[in-house]
């Protein structure tokens, strides 16, 4: 549909979604006290000399801190740094208590573990409609060879290679037998997970919801009451897809919101997830028809030990 993003500013949001970024948190020291933000709006501006860009909301809590500093550091976040990215766009006012870092120019927090750290002295501001633009000159950077953090359409992910660039053949078939028993593990699992997750996106919007949208009356259907705050958390949404999401399900009378904030499902949510699981059980059934029940049953239980035993290393 096309008109004026201003009369829909949680469908623009939702377009704006549809480009893939990277995830940073910028940091910045003022008076003594620290402050970080999540932003996805960070871009390379210039190599000579060395800038870049990112854009902060005058909404921020940590607005006037980062218009007071000279410096400030941008943390492009690893793959396994997602509860930083939630944290640091939360409304937490100790954003950075059992946070690792070390101290940069201008005593701006350099966190540890990122995949790359650049330290800036502010170039420029410009005016950005409800934004700043701030410019800065790169002093020093670091970076490894950790995988990096994604995140687009409202989800968070990791770079794999394209299956359409690995095993093709020169005609354009279908992936040989000797490429897929060399292919690595976690890449057959990313490709089967992606073509069975990408046929049936088309059962999804047929229901009229978008992935937050569906990922919340999931949450809430596993955890009733939970606040918009720990909904994003347990879903992995940003605040921003937490709130669009749960604001649409509102007004159209699927999510209930109590005087605490405490969310639930109404009759016609639990109706539409139903039926959205209805769907899926239809879609699975046609793909693991012909299978045999003895390697579904093996699949089943080995895709759970892999669950168990990540969950039980986080809770280390």
């Amino acid at each position: 549909m096309i008109g004026d993003p201003s009369l829909d500013s949680r469908g623009f949001r939702r377009c704006l979604g549809q480009y893939a970024t990277g995830v940073t948190v910028v940091t910045t020291c003022h008076g003594g006290q620290l402050a970080g933000v999540t932003a996805n709006s960070f871009s390379s501006l210039s190599l000579d000399p060395p800038l870049v860009l990112w854009c902060l909301s005058r909404r921020s809590r940590s607005f006037a801190a980062f218009m007071a500093v000279d410096f400030f550091a941008i943390n492009i976040l690893a793959s396994d740094q997602i509860h930083l990215s939630q944290r640091f766009s939360s409304p937490d006012t100790d954003k950075f208590a059992g946070v690792a870092w070390t101290e940069g120019d201008g005593g701006t927090p350099l966190i540890s573990g990122a995949v790359a750290q650049l330290e800036c002295r502010r170039e420029a501001l410009h005016e950005g409609g409800d934004h700043v633009i701030l410019v800065g000159r790169v002093v020093r950077y670091t970076l490894s060879d950790a995988e990096a953090l994604l995140f687009a359409q409202g989800r968070y992910g990791v770079a794999e290679d394209h299956p359409d660039l690995m095993g093709s053949n020169s005609a354009g078939g279908a992936v040989g037998d000797e490429v897929l028993r060399d292919a690595p593990f976690l890449t057959l699992m990313f490709q089967a997970y992606h073509a069975i997750s990408g046929s049936f996106e088309q059962h999804r919007v047929a229901e009229g919801v978008t992935r937050p949208q569906a990922r919340t009356l999931t949450g809430l259907s596993e955890s009733p009451g939970l606040t918009q705050l720990e909904l994003g958390r347990t879903k992995y949404l940003s605040d921003r897809d937490a709130e669009d999401a749960v604001a649409y399900l509102i007004d159209h009378s699927l999510v209930l919101r109590d005087a605490a904030g405490r969310l639930t499902l109404s009759r016609q949510g639990w109706a539409l997830l139903n039926a959205i699981n209805e769907r899926w059980a239809r879609f699975e059934a046609q793909q693991l028809a012909g299978l045999p029940e003895t390697e579904i049953a093996f699949a089943r239980r080995f895709f759970k030990k892999l669950i168990d035993r990540e969950l039980a290393g986080r809770r280390l």
